[in-house]
């Protein structure tokens, strides 16, 4: 029977041997499939193209444009600005508001579930992989109801001519024609139905002839991109348990055990705290399953496969798959490294820093005085702090027991392009000076070898950016003068963020920057060496603005220094940023005459950014000493200040009108605050960060209300590289702009550009 010409014929997945491909889709005919060789699938029925085909066929006398399917999606008018967005909106309105009146009660009946799930099975043709634009629709979840699972086929069909999609195929003629045909041969858009049941675990499994990859989280596959799931990555081992590298997840879902079908979709999903990880309750039986199964998809896959796997609640739990694609997309960076090796001689951490490097290592224990000089070795220390920059500059790569993502070793390393692993507990002990190690900044493994290579890879280059198509503004951070000629060639809107303390250390000759106004001719010699250090970058950017944040330490940072004050009892929260301006006015007096010298010298792209600020007194006591030095006349000058103290919520009205010009939201000392966290906890920095909800609630806060005040708002802080969906959010509230690191550039401007296209 031909489907849909008068009512539509729905499948179930297993007979659909003799279906025409185009008609259920890769994914679709890959579980098949793999149902045929003894996997086990969860019920599911197939929604044929046809009926995505029919529906167009009805809407074309309210919208012409759609008889174009699917040539409209590459024909589509730029989707860069709002235009595109209104184009996708016109696609999107009539197919969201077709009646279907289908006869599922049968297929709903046949699931036996109360919740199910609708995925896209996309056909692109024999030749066509479809898992990368896959990836970018969301499965449906709903009650196995017919008016929502009418909503969600209709959703699900509306995301093929969304603003992302277009997004997606404009960059598909831009990119990929010329390289190979410009577009499908075919589009088919199959729909999956499946039932939902209650899983103990999930995760996904990619496959290739030499390596996989898994991912593991507690409950349904929903929180696999709410979380950082734990993960193996490498060769196929011959032996269980892997060598898991632990995650972090704050929520898991089950299904809800009852349809309610008045309620919210997103009702048929209960949201769980989860105490531990899934590693943590991974079994021998789970584990044995997934090294068989990996096995088995080796040998019977001719190409790279994906699959999706479920881990179920019963008394006797088997593996179940519920997604399969062709994986042609090439490994990235975080891949494992071509050279055989044995799982267990890897040390897992955090990956804090991009890059991959083969060297010598340089074991530093607490106690032991600091080199003058590291040799081109892979730094190996318990903790760093900000007083060993000179030290790291002649590094090749630095891995820290101590801390998370926002540590003084993953922001040193990332602001100097090394890669970096931290939280490598008892790394100082397992590792020995001389050792040689494999380190990979994008997985956080390292390697011991038995020999070093002749051939070592290098670590991140310069980001290959040569322009930026967003309205989000992307400003760098930086803060090293022997950089700026280089990162000066990237189209950036200029220096959203230039460490103060960073940029003197390689300067202060081993003294605290305190001692140096012991004497005038000490201060102007200081003065001089700061000066000479801020003036390449200064004029590397010109006339792009370079925003100097003034000196921010807290006590126990530069304690190994000479004349260094006596270390507080909890410096996170003692004299520093501008409240301890109003202590040593001195060296803020010496920052300005520096920004002075350099603005009477034509720099007149230098601003001012005040740290660590805590009531409107602070920047009213600074604006006195800023006026004083006449820093302020020069025409290019503004004045910012971080916002990284909650009372900034409270008081950012206050801030303006005592001439604050700008705000960027320093994530990392507000995630602490915030949250009561201290990010020099490996533990601790990975479970609380810029993505908690509360974060994400002080952020749109202060977004908002910069924009009712008509003030610029950027943000700095590691987040945007590390989480896709918090650049979705950033743009969706409305962002001025992000200042990053350099290594986290490209990635972060595809994820800005795809946020942008949607909303």
């Amino acid at each position: 029977m031909n489907p849909c010409k008068s009512m539509p014929v729905f499948y179930s997945l297993k007979d659909i041997t003799h279906i025409q491909p185009r008609q259920v889709g890769e994914m679709a005919r890959l579980l098949h499939q793999l149902q045929q060789t003894g996997q086990t699938i969860p019920e599911s029925w197939i929604i044929p193209a046809e009926c995505f085909q029919q529906a167009l066929q009805k809407l074309v006398a309210r919208e012409p444009v759609l008889a174009d399917w699917p040539q409209l999606l590459w024909q589509a008018p730029s989707v860069t600005g709002y235009a595109g967005q209104n184009f996708a909106q016109r696609l999107r309105r009539p197919i969201l508001g077709l009646p279907l009146n289908w006869p599922l009660e049968p297929l709903l009946a046949a699931l036996k579930t109360p919740v199910v799930r609708l995925l896209p099975s996309l056909w692109f043709g024999e030749t066509g992989a479809s898992a990368e634009f896959v990836e970018m629709i969301a499965a449906q979840m709903c009650w196995a109801d017919v008016g929502a699972v009418e909503t969600a086929i209709k959703q699900l069909w509306a995301e093929m001519v969304s603003a992302r999609s277009l997004a997606y195929w404009q960059h598909w003629q831009r990119d990929v024609a010329g390289r190979s045909h410009p577009y499908p041969q075919d589009i088919g858009i199959a729909i999956i139905i499946q039932a939902v049941e209650p899983v103990q675990l999930s995760g996904t499994l990619t496959v290739r002839s030499d390596s996989i990859a898994i991912q593991a989280v507690q409950g349904l596959p929903k929180a696999i991109s709410e979380s950082f799931p734990d993960s193996y990555h490498g060769h196929l081992p011959t032996t269980h348990p892997f060598t898991w590298q632990q995650g972090y997840q704050e929520h898991s879902y089950q299904p809800t055990g009852n349809s309610l079908p008045n309620s919210l979709l997103e009702d048929c999903l209960t949201a769980t705290l989860t105490p531990t990880t899934a590693r943590e309750i991974v079994s021998t039986d789970a584990e044995k399953a997934l090294l068989k199964l990996a096995k088995h998809l080796q040998t019977w896959a001719s190409k790279p496969l994906k699959v999706e796997w479920l881990w179920p609640l019963a008394p006797t739990p088997s593996l179940h798959l519920a997604q399969a694609l062709g994986w042609p997309l090439e490994p990235t960076a975080s891949q494992p490294l071509a050279t055989a090796h044995h799982p267990s001689h890897e040390l897992l951490g955090y990956p804090a820093s991009p890059g991959q490097v083969v060297g010598l290592a340089l074991v530093i224990k607490p106690g032991d005085p600091l080199p003058a000089s590291a040799n081109q070795h892979i730094i190996v220390a318990a903790e760093v702090e900000p007083d060993w920059l000179p030290l790291l500059k002649t590094a090749t790569a630095v891995v820290s027991e101590k801390g998370g993502l926002t540590c003084h070793a993953a922001i040193l390393a990332r602001e100097l392009q090394l890669p970096a692993v931290v939280g490598l507990a008892d790394a100082t002990h397992r590792l020995q000076t001389g050792d040689v190690l494999r380190l990979d900044g994008d997985r956080g493994l390292i390697e011991p070898l038995q020999t070093q290579p002749a051939t070592i890879p290098l670590s991140s280059p310069l980001p290959q950016v040569s322009e930026i198509d967003c309205r989000t503004e992307i400003w760098l951070n930086l803060s090293q003068p022997e950089l700026a000629a280089a990162m000066a060639s990237l189209p950036v809107m200029g220096v959203g963020l230039l460490r103060s303390e960073w940029l003197m250390l390689t300067v202060l000759d081993r003294q605290h920057p305190y001692q140096w106004l012991d004497s005038d001719k000490q201060r102007e010699t200081l003065l001089e060496r700061l000066a000479a250090q801020l003036r390449p970058i200064a004029e590397a950017f010109f006339p792009r603005p370079v925003r100097y944040r003034s000196l921010d330490i807290r006590s126990n940072e530069f304690a190994q220094l000479n004349g260094a004050p006596p270390v507080e009892s909890n410096p996170m929260l003692g004299v520093r940023g501008t409240f301890s301006y109003q202590q040593h006015p001195e060296f803020f007096q010496l920052e300005l005459a520096v920004l002075k010298q350099l603005q009477s010298e034509g720099y007149t792209n230098l601003q001012l950014l005040l740290p660590f600020v805590r009531t409107v007194e602070e920047v009213q006591y600074c604006q006195q000493l800023i006026q004083a030095g006449g820093v302020d006349q020069s025409p290019g000058f503004e004045l910012w200040m971080m916002a990284e103290v909650p009372s900034v919520l409270f008081l950012m009205p206050q801030y303006v009108a005592a001439g604050i010009q700008g705000i960027a939201i320093g994530t990392n000392d507000l995630t602490q605050l915030v949250l009561g966290v201290d990010r020099n906890q490996a533990l601790l920095s990975a479970r609380f960060d810029a993505h908690h909800p509360a974060m994400q609630a002080a952020i749109a806060q202060l977004i908002h209300q910069a924009q009712t005040l008509e003030t610029p708002c950027i943000l700095c802080g590691v987040a945007p590289a590390h989480y896709a969906d918090f650049v979705t959010f950033l743009v969706q509230q409305g962002v001025t702009g992000i200042s990053l690191d350099a290594a986290a550039m490209e990635a972060t401007i595809r994820a800005i550009q795809q946020a942008e296209a949607s909303y």
